[in-house]
């Protein structure tokens, strides 16, 4: 299984990993041939890479930090979320904590969870995997800091709706497919206190839940915005969700850049500690990300390359793409006499 550019995937591939659209449906199954039909409305609905099994016929199954299900009613949830807001109508807060406990039960139940998925994601339904994406990297987060469950869960719905406030800013701005102009950054700028007001307004809600909206984009000098907070004066669950929103940013392709590997954009946040970033919750992203997600091609010191099929916070398992051993699975362990020297794509 292999991560690839479109431009590199032929007709004899099949999708390894499930497409979603924006109503948290399925919009191709894993194991669909990806024909050229298939491939061709892919393009033109703005996918840049997919999942794909190669045409050895060989399949892994790998571990995600949360199913397929929860996934997809996790996408529905901020969209109806959206919508809502959009209308300045109340939350649906029974379906939005159902489905953090979901992601809860999932997450806490598995004692090697990392985030070790590059999600696909298109101009339609970025902000609601993104969401998502950030909850889930937020949580496992908050477990690794030794969160309690109840803590977990104020965390997990901050994060999730981080981003509610995007609907009071002008959707003509979304529709550019380039880099923002001042104007249009200054008022996109302002959707954390939008998020705050509209979170705040839910009696159902922690008060915790919309500061966590509110203070995403704070950061540790006071260079952040909307308030400049800085240090203490930041929640820690605002600096967490920050960690959380800037490593899947960074990590996302978009039309105006390209996205950062994973060991690029924790790079990028480690120059950034403790500056901008809580350097204990930097620590803990670090613990809880796969250097090497699922599908990336590595180096390995035996001269040998490999693709990454499966991450957990023991080991990773790799399957070997050339040399004698093409094809075969080889869990590394930190004691392993095999070891990734660099990652190539």
């Amino acid at each position: 299984m292999r991560y690839l550019p479109l431009d590199e995937i032929s007709e004899e591939m099949r999708l390894a990993r499930p497409i979603f659209n924006s109503d948290g449906r399925v919009l191709l199954s894993n194991g669909v041939k990806l024909s050229k039909t298939y491939l061709e409305r892919l393009r033109a609905m703005g996918y840049e890479r997919l999942y794909v099994y190669q045409d050895d016929g060989k399949q892994t199954d790998f571990t995600t930090s949360i199913s397929d299900q929860t996934t997809g009613e996790a996408i529905l949830s901020v969209k109806e979320s959206f919508a809502k807001a959009s209308k300045r109508q109340q939350l649906n807060i029974k379906q939005v904590n159902e489905v953090i406990d979901y992601i809860l039960d999932e997450i806490l139940s598995n004692p090697t969870v990392l985030f070790n998925i590059m999600d696909l994601k298109n101009h339609d339904n970025y902000y609601y995997l993104h969401s998502v994406n950030v909850c889930v990297i937020s949580t496992i987060i908050g477990k690794k800091l030794g969160l309690a469950r109840d803590k977990m869960k104020e965390l997990a719905t901050g994060a999730l709706l981080h981003d509610l406030g995007m609907v009071c800013i002008d959707p003509q701005i979304f529709s550019q497919r380039r880099r923002l102009s001042e104007e249009e950054m200054a008022e996109v700028k302002e959707h954390p206190k939008y998020g705050f007001g509209l979170l705040r307004s839910s009696r159902e809600l922690s008060i915790l839940v919309a500061h966590t909206a509110y203070q995403h984009h704070e950061r540790m000098d006071g260079s952040g915005y909307p308030k400049g907070l800085s240090g203490n004066d930041i929640h820690l669950y605002g600096k967490i969700v920050a960690v959380a929103d800037s490593y899947e940013t960074m990590t996302s392709e978009r039309v105006y850049r390209k996205a950062l590997w994973s060991h690029e954009a924790i790079r990028e946040l480690k120059e950034n500690t403790p500056e901008k970033y809580d350097p204990e919750v930097v620590e803990a992203m670090i613990e809880t990300a796969a250097f090497y997600p699922v599908g990336s091609v590595v180096a390995l010191n035996t001269n040998e390359e490999a693709v990454v099929v499966d991450v957990t916070s023991k080991k990773i398992t790799i399957q070997f793409s050339t040399g004698p051993r093409i094809n075969a699975i080889y869990e590394l362990e930190p004691d392993s006499e095999i070891k990734i020297e660099s990652r190539l794509s």
